[in-house]
């Protein structure tokens, strides 16, 4: 059911365009959009979700259909050219004397195809719903035009039968709106013998209706002077006069029994939109038995003379074609290239904002690496290594898209990556390394203490300010602490002479620096590291010595 015959022409892909349109969301949001990670992957879920769910519904729907309406209107409109089914007037008909109506008709008295319209019965009002969706189905979507509720008051008793079957047939139209997702005009014909003598072969509507507007009280005031004028035309003829009065009568009763009930707001259902409302001297024998009959005895004191049947079938209301609002007539190909079109459209659009999104934030990120690199004060070595390494690493991925091609979420004439390669290249060649650290300060051992002692002599400490420096600047290196001495004494007093030489340069380091004492270590070796020859004096002076070296064991 959800596409025609072969010979019936092109049918509209509904599964296809449903499953392009899904296709289009996902590759959009997973090559394109900035969502990602759990957010694109809850997305994904539904989008296909909703895809899977409306495919399930419309076949579901279609199945019903079919059942429902769709064989009949088949039977009985099936030689008609799909494009004669988009292009013309569907109209369903509901109401009183439909067998008339549709008397010797094809499709088996199912429809008619007069006026510029195909006109489809509803015998039932409770299938009107069903009729309405199998015939947008069969008009590849386009839904029916309106709906013609037939009104004849000599088929009633009383008006309160009238007033059931109207309330039945407005809440058909209101369900079978909400099942074609669509507005049904309402239409109101009245079928009713106006006059006595023999019935008019080919009798005039007399009524109003409009495209876009309901029909208002005032445009009734004017059926009667039509009707009155057309008497005075015709020479004061008996019988128009006589039908000017009838519907001098006939329009109020039709505007309180009729209209009342279809747009009244007591009751649960929607009200019917009525765009067109006429009357006809065509019907059923009339006699003073029936609803309108009895209305017009009981205010009048007149009885009405019975009227012979009209010949059927009853004339169409053809003017309600005329005023009936045309919906644009695409054919199924044509709307496949629209929506095409507008999905392509779309998701190229949403395309183009997640391009411009993504550069946008390439653009915040690399703006915000240079101004982290540039805030930071000289002598953080460390900081300034680790946002240089950053600057760096976008420079290679704007790079990598001058050389293999910019990637597709960045593209779409939107990139601006090529922009930054000069800031970032020139903050890069900005970058000076600090300078090395002097690895060993040597200090001369009588410089700083007595010939055989381990006590700092007075002023002596002022030679070790470049060492407190050094070690200030590189807070985090451990600090070594050696004594060396010459020959001269046994080698176990050297030993211990270097020692404590070692000890209290270190005790006054501590001191100085402000470190902690566990950042320093001390190591005396006496004189078994001499630098220069003990054999003169010159040699022995460069052997007594006190060497201070950093260790890089806090290393960055």
């Amino acid at each position: 059911m959800s596409t025609l015959r072969r010979d019936e022409g092109f049918a509209y892909p509904r599964r296809t365009m449903i499953a392009l349109a899904a296709l289009l969301m996902l590759a959009v949001l997973w090559l394109v959009s900035p969502i990602t990670g759990d957010v694109a992957a809850l997305l994904s879920i539904v989008i296909v979700a909703v895809a899977v769910l409306v495919l399930w519904l419309g076949g579901q729907s279609r199945s019903g259909e079919a059942d429902d309406g769709f064989a009949a209107i088949r039977a009985a409109v099936g030689e008609i050219s799909p494009e004669q089914r988009v292009r013309m007037s569907w109209i369903l008909v509901t109401g009183d004397g439909l067998h008339a109506i549709f008397e010797r008709t094809v499709g088996g008295g199912v429809a008619r195809v007069e006026g510029g319209a195909i006109w489809l019965r509803v015998d039932n009002p409770g299938d009107l719903p069903a009729l309405a969706s199998a015939a947008k189905q069969w008009r590849n979507g386009l839904p029916p035009d309106g709906v013609m509720i037939a009104v004849s008051p000599s088929l009633h008793a009383h008006t309160d039968s009238v007033t059931q079957m109207l309330r039945a047939i407005r809440q058909a139209v209101a369900d079978a709106a909400r099942r074609i997702d669509a507005t049904l005009p309402g239409y109101v014909a009245v079928y009713q013998r106006l006059t006595c003598g023999t019935p008019d072969t080919a009798p005039n509507w007399f009524g109003a209706a409009h495209a876009s507007t309901p029909v208002e009280s005032a445009a009734l005031a004017r059926v009667v002077l039509s009707a009155e004028q057309a008497a005075q035309r015709a020479g004061g003829d008996a019988v128009c006069v006589a039908r000017a009065a009838a519907l001098a009568s006939l329009v109020p009763w039709t505007h309180l029994s009729v209209m009342e009930c279809l747009r009244g707001t007591d009751l649960p259902s929607a009200p019917v939109c009525i765009k067109g409302l006429g009357w006809i001297d065509c019907g059923p024998a009339t006699d003073v038995e029936h609803a309108w009959d009895r209305a017009v005895a009981e205010h009048t004191r007149v009885r009405r003379i019975s009227a012979p049947a009209s010949a059927q079938p009853w004339p169409l209301p053809h003017p309600f074609v005329g005023a009936i609002h045309r919906r644009p007539c695409l054919s199924p190909l044509a709307r496949l290239c629209v929506n095409a079109v507008t999905l392509l459209a779309c998701a190229s659009a949403f395309a183009f904002w997640g391009a411009g999104k993504n550069n946008e934030i390439l653009l915040g990120r690399i703006k915000d690496h240079l101004a982290r690199y540039a805030a930071v004060a000289p002598g953080q070595d460390a900081a300034k290594r680790a946002a240089l390494q950053t600057l760096v690493g976008d420079r290679d991925q704007l790079d990598r898209d001058a050389r293999l091609g910019v990637p597709l979420r960045l593209s779409f004439g939107m990139y601006r990556g090529a922009h930054l390669v000069q800031p970032l290249s020139e903050a890069i060649a900005s970058y000076v390394p600090p300078s090395a650290p002097p690895s060993v300060v040597t200090l001369d051992s009588m410089s700083l203490f007595d010939s055989g002692k381990a006590t700092l002599k007075p002023g002596s400490t002022r030679l070790m300010v470049d060492a407190v420096t050094m070690i200030k600047t590189h807070a985090r290196k451990r600090v070594l602490v050696a004594g060396y001495t010459d020959n001269v004494g046994s080698p176990t007093f050297n030993l211990k002479l270097s020692t404590a030489r070692a000890e209290a340069v270190r005790d006054w380091l501590v001191e100085a620096s402000g470190l902690p004492a566990t950042q320093f270590a001390i190591q005396g070796y006496g004189d078994t590291r001499p630098i220069a020859s003990n054999d003169t004096d010159a040699g022995r002076a460069n052997n007594r010595r006190v060497e201070i070296t950093l260790v890089p064991d806090f290393g960055i």
